[in-house]
């Protein structure tokens, strides 16, 4: 059987400043070994590959993660790569998205991305803890940067079609960790040399809806694509 997408929070509760969910690493591990999200109170970016946690810190260090540890916002699956592709040569930010869109099959599909290799250039972020009910649209005000010069490492990550900017972040969305595991962040830019791909593609996808008392009596008026825009990218 296929493996399929688990999503722990729909992002629109993440963009209202809702940080605090119980969905714990030990849960996510069920649910899958390669994913992206972020932890309680936005403190730390999260990648998991190869069903190893990281926590990446407002320094952009990287730590394995506890099993008790909580998440409001995941993207996790069991990753089984169904197509390959390999880039061999040196390629700007811009172009590097250019090849992305042209390897999905189909623009309204979700997608697993895991790509490995050489970089020239990868800028990263983190953003501080933050108590709940600041939109994460000001959460990123205070970024931090990290900036890599020739550098191995992985970028994980998920394509998620425009069409559902309340559910998940829309296009694609990638996190880093450098080949030893120590270092990364959330992905903001990138100059690749050399990778390796593999593109998993998802037919359906589990979806959590939170029972806290915050997302039971919220009204979501935002415009998740513009607050997506602003916090995201």
């Amino acid at each position: 059987m296929r493996s399929r997408l688990y999503i722990s929070s729909p992002i629109n509760a993440l963009l209202e400043g809702f940080y605090r969910d119980d969905i714990t690493i030990k849960t996510l591990k069920k649910k899958g070994d390669f994913g992206i999200g972020t932890f309680n109170h936005l403190d730390g970016e999260m990648i998991a590959l190869n069903g190893s946690f990281f926590r990446l810190d407002l320094d952009g260090n990287a730590r394995p993660v506890q099993g008790g540890m909580k998440t409001p916002f995941a993207t996790v699956c069991h990753f089984q790569a169904m197509l390959t592709e390999e880039l061999t040569a040196p390629l700007t930010y811009a172009a590097f998205g250019e090849q992305l869109k042209r390897l999905l099959p189909s623009d309204n599909m979700f997608y697993a991305l895991h790509m490995e290799g050489r970089f020239k250039r990868v800028e990263t972020r983190s953003v501080p803890r933050t108590e709940n009910y600041r939109p994460l649209s000001q959460a990123t005000d205070h970024q931090r940067i990290r900036n890599f010069r020739d550098i191995d490492g992985h970028l994980v990550g998920f394509y998620t079609p425009s069409f559902v900017p309340s559910v998940n972040v829309p296009g694609v969305h990638f996190h880093f960790i450098d080949r030893s595991f120590s270092a990364g962040g959330h992905l903001l830019s990138c100059e690749p040399e050399h990778l390796k791909i593999g593109l998993q593609i998802f037919f359906s996808m589990e979806l959590t809806l939170p029972k806290t008392l915050d997302y039971l009596t919220a009204s979501f008026t935002r415009d998740a694509k513009k607050d997506l825009e602003k916090a995201e990218r």
